[in-house]
C-alpha cells in the first residue's frame, strides 16, 4: 500500500481515528512504505515540507507539555462550504454546450485511460510469460 486516505473532509465525513493528534505518525510507523497519507506527499517531493511541519508541530507540542499544557484537539471541519462541488446548471445556452462538450471529453478521456490500462495489462502479461523458463515435458 502506498496511499492511504482516512481523513476524507470531501464528503463531510470525519473519521474519529483522525481526531487524534499522533495518528499520522502512528500510521507512517505502522505503514513505512506509505507515500501518500490523506491527500499529502509524505515521502518524495513535497514531503520535505510535510516533515518540516511535523517538525514545528512536535516541537510546539513539546514546549506546551513541559509548561503543563495540554494542546487541544481541533474539531474536524470541511474543507470546503455544503455543495462548493456541486454542478450548477444555467439557462445559458454557451454554459450548456460547454458542460456538454466537457463531459464528451471526459468520456473520450476514460475510454483512452481504459484502452491504456487494457494495453498495459496484455504487455506484462506477454512479459511475465516470456522471461519464464520453457518447460519440455519427455
Amino acid at each position: 500500500m502506498e496511499s492511504i486516505r482516512l481523513n476524507d473532509n470531501l464528503y463531510n465525513y470525519t473519521n474519529p481515528v483522525c481526531k487524534n493528534p499522533a495518528y499520522r505518525s502512528v500510521l507512517l510507523e505502522i505503514f513505512p512504505n506509505i507515500k501518500v497519507l490523506d491527500g499529502e506527499r509524505v515521502v518524495g517531493r513535497g514531503s520535505d515540507l510535510y516533515q518540516l511541519c511535523k517538525d514545528i508541530d512536535d516541537t510546539i507540542k513539546a514546549g506546551m507539555a513541559k509548561n503543563g499544557q495540554t494542546p487541544e484537539v481541533p474539531e474536524c471541519k470541511p474543507w470546503v462550504e455544503e455543495g462548493f462541488w456541486d454542478i450548477k446548471r444555467s439557462n445559458n445556452a454557451i454554459i450548456d454546450e460547454a458542460y456538454k462538450q466537457f463531459n464528451d471529453v471526459l468520456q473520450e478521456c476514460k475510454l483512452l485511460n481504459n484502452r491504456a490500462a487494457h494495453a498495459i495489462a496484455q504487455t506484462e502479461r506477454a512479459l511475465v510469460a516470456k522471461s519464464q523458463p520453457k518447460q519440455y515435458s519427455v
